[in-house]
């Protein structure tokens, strides 16, 4: 880990939710995430920034599975996962989120 540098994951209902059926979906985001914090190869990690109006969102792609988040700064990081779920289903999702 780089030093002096620390991130918290924090879940939505609906993310948490999520990952109680998908436990294995969850252990691929954390260690995503790990990985492209503090990590020695983050272009690894298939990432890419939501365009429109959620353009503060960002999406990880795990297979067919999508996982949509957010960064908030400061000294930790706390990244906020949103929803997920399968390639159809979470664009639609992201019309319900604030």
């Amino acid at each position: 880990m780089k030093k002096g540098f620390s991130y918290e994951i924090e879940y939505t209902k609906a993310a948490d939710k999520f990952f109680v059926l998908h436990e294995d979906v969850r252990t691929e985001y954390e260690d995503a995430i790990k990985e492209l914090l503090v990590g020695e190869h983050p272009e690894k990690v298939d990432v890419k920034k939501i365009k429109g109006k959620r353009s503060d969102y960002f999406r990880i792609r795990l297979g067919g599975w999508r996982v949509i988040y957010t960064l908030i700064a400061g000294k930790i990081v706390v990244i906020q996962m949103l929803t997920a779920g399968s390639r159809g289903d979470i664009y639609k999702k992201m019309d319900g989120l604030k």
